[in-house]
């Protein structure tokens, strides 16, 4: 399963992923951008976060199946 990764050491605090798919990116209490655990990711979506991401901090990374 291919998973969103951000970078937090090039991540410039924007908000932009957040606001294109708040149902994937979130701030934490910590203040921090962070991935959702999700079944599946809205590929589309995390696409265009990734294309307007202006540290170039979003990439997908492939995860095994735990199961």
């Amino acid at each position: 399963m291919r998973r969103p990764v951000v970078d937090l050491s090039d991540c410039v605090d924007c908000e932009g992923c957040a606001s294109v798919c708040p149902d994937v990116f979130v701030r934490t209490e910590a203040g921090y951008i962070d991935v959702q655990d999700l079944d599946a990711y809205p590929e589309a979506l995390v696409d265009e976060a990734i294309m307007m991401c202006p540290s170039h901090c979003i990439f997908w990374e492939d995860h095994e199946d735990p199961s």
